[in-house]
């Protein structure tokens, strides 16, 4: 298979604002992208979407097909040669005249392997003076990695909480100045009862869950600061 490029989309939108972001085929459907794959490429989420496959935000965007196609871009990449990839990304920072103040991993998306993840780090670890995050439920690849202190500071590892989904993963390395907690809040479930205080909110999502275009991921930093306060962040439905 003849090598495929890997990108970070610099432009950001309206919800990140000017943050790069880095982007995979989300969910568990496949698509077909002939220009890349005589066969159909499988979204990266698998068996952890079963909560907000149907509502992810990403959703909306792939009726352009330009935006199938760059994550499927990505997704073959990553999938291929993980280290190569991440070294490729690495190297279109360090190119860069106009470089981004934080990196989000994963925009749309999830880590599928331990390879996978590794890459994140040697990217983090190459640009230690930048923050890079990425919202996961891919518990069983960055747990382990977590507690064996692999992941580098710099590498903010967002825990989604989903009423009790998430919650045991958490507490096991919430004690780590980089893992967050990212809770999903529709208001039916009690948190609290169940070892989670909710801190502060995601300030993109009023309290009917519409975008504010007005608060981007850049201006607010919660989700990738080193304050205590911003340890659990709630999100309301959406």
């Amino acid at each position: 298979m003849k090598k495929i490029d890997i990108r970070w989309n610099k432009k950001g939108n309206i919800k990140v604002g000017a943050i790069w972001t880095y982007s995979q085929l989300y969910g568990s459907k496949s698509y077909v992208v002939p220009s890349l794959s005589d066969k159909p490429i499988k979204g990266t989420c698998g068996g952890h979407c079963a909560h907000c496959e149907n509502c992810c935000y990403v959703k909306k965007s792939y009726r352009y097909d330009t935006v199938i196609l760059g994550h499927a871009r990505n997704t073959l990449a990553m999938r291929s040669d993980p280290i190569a990839a991440c070294a490729e990304l690495s190297a279109y920072i360090t190119r860069a005249r106009n470089k981004p103040d934080a990196l989000r991993l994963h925009q749309s998306g999830e880590i599928e392997s331990n390879e996978q993840l590794q890459g994140f780090c040697n990217l983090a670890n190459d640009h230690k003076d930048k923050p890079f995050f990425v919202y996961t439920k891919a518990f069983d690849i960055v747990i382990p990695a977590l507690l064996a202190g692999v992941v580098p500071n710099n590498l903010i590892v967002l825990i989604s909480i989903w009423h009790e989904y998430g919650i045991a993963e958490f507490l096991k390395v919430a004690h780590l100045p980089n893992v967050k907690a990212f809770v999903y809040d529709d208001g039916t479930f009690d948190y609290a009862a169940n070892g989670i205080e909710i801190q502060t909110y995601c300030k993109a999502y009023n309290e009917k869950g519409k975008l504010d275009h007005d608060i981007t991921c850049d201006k607010c930093r919660k989700c990738f600061d080193n304050l205590a306060c911003h340890k659990i962040i709630g999100c309301k439905a959406h």
